[in-house]
């Protein structure tokens, strides 16, 4: 019995001393609204729900703060912020990153009744292509040549401009987020028929997100909670909440 009080004893002041080290709430940068991953001012949104939910499993709570991506580097390096979501370890930096608690991917969508044999990327030098503002620069070489050797290939900043060119037949394919393009279907313009299956070609990688953190011992509570909800279900009622197409 008083080895088992011990133990008890011991535990409580652990979880009091980490209370008191956290006692605010953590500093959580992360970038604008980009429906569904980042919702209603940092609020909402189903990166925003993960990390959220991840923290509360280990007791600690975060306050969402969001910036532009360049400035929300720039603030995290200045040592304003305890967390920034959504980088990769490309960033460099003294931080400590967590283990990956999100992968997102870019893809091809057509509709189905085309029935485009679409592989890789190279094949979209044979269609019309739809792309987000910038697709040219970040989606790696590969597409970055086809793209600029492309007569029917242009970039949008609006991507719901995308998925109205698509549904009216006006564009072979669009390239960009599967989830974000997924989210914007309810956008559609409303004299189009959003009923029309959709074929996705997954020809880019799986873009595995991390946060960085500026203290080591928040870093592994983080991945202490990600297990939690992981392994309990939470991670995947997040996840259906903010469905996305497979």
């Amino acid at each position: 019995m008083p080895r088992v009080l011990s133990f008890l004893l011991g535990a409580s002041l652990f979880a009091a001393f980490c209370g008191a080290a956290w006692a605010q709430p953590l500093t959580v940068g992360m970038g604008l609204n980009k429906p569904p991953y980042v919702m209603d001012g940092g609020q909402a949104g189903l990166e925003v729900e993960i990390a959220r939910q991840a923290f509360q499993a280990v007791g600690l709570n975060m306050q969402a703060q969001q910036f532009p991506p360049s400035r929300a580097l720039m603030v995290y390096r200045a040592g304003q912020l305890d967390v920034l979501l959504t980088v990769d370890e490309g960033i460099g930096g003294d931080g400590f990153f967590s283990e990956v608690y999100i992968s997102n991917q870019n893809v091809a969508i057509t509709l189905a009744s085309n029935r485009f044999p679409i592989k890789q990327i190279e094949d979209l030098a044979g269609y019309s292509v739809a792309a987000f503002q910038n697709a040219s620069f970040l989606l790696g070489e590969r597409f970055k040549r086809v793209a600029g050797s492309h007569t029917r290939y242009t970039e949008y900043p609006q991507q719901i401009t995308q998925n109205n060119l698509l549904f009216a037949g006006r564009v072979d394919v669009v390239v960009g987020d599967k989830r974000i393009l997924h989210h914007l279907l309810r956008d559609l313009d409303p004299k189009l028929d959003r009923s029309k299956p959709l074929s996705i070609h997954p020809i880019f990688p799986l873009n595995p997100r991390k946060a960085v953190f500026k203290d080591a011992a928040v870093r592994d509570q983080f991945n202490a909670g990600l297990k939690i909800i992981q392994s309990n279900g939470v991670c995947d009622a997040i996840l259906k909440k903010y469905a996305h197409l497979q």
